[in-house]
């Protein structure tokens, strides 16, 4: 199982990493480029135990602080809602993920 939700860890840290590309060609701050390649970096090298309720809770703050502007900017920022979207799918693997939860636990 922690080898599984290492795939998992892994393909979330390369989507927010991609995701993070995208938004700098798009025009995005300094922040919110650096903070979810942090995000990633700490989820692969699983430092802390919770790491993955942290990035998940993260992940949703971000999401939910630029929702408002995004359903407001409507049909203009469909792919921004797409990766909101993603983005929620992602947490709810961090948090929900048995596998994931063996691969911080380090259980079998």
């Amino acid at each position: 199982m922690p080898e599984q939700g290492k795939k998992i860890i892994t393909g979330i840290g390369g989507y927010l990493i991609l995701k993070q590309i995208m938004n700098v060609i798009f025009g995005a701050g300094i922040f919110t480029t650096f903070l979810p390649v942090v995000i990633a970096v700490f989820l692969y090298l699983n430092l802390w135990r919770y790491t993955n309720y942290a990035s998940a809770v993260v992940i949703l703050l971000i999401v939910f602080r630029y929702l408002p502007d995004n359903l407001r900017g409507l049909p203009g920022t469909w792919l921004y809602l797409t990766e909101g979207i993603l983005d929620i799918g992602a947490s709810v693997m961090l948090i929900c993920s048995p596998d994931v939860k063996a691969y911080f636990n380090k259980t079998e």
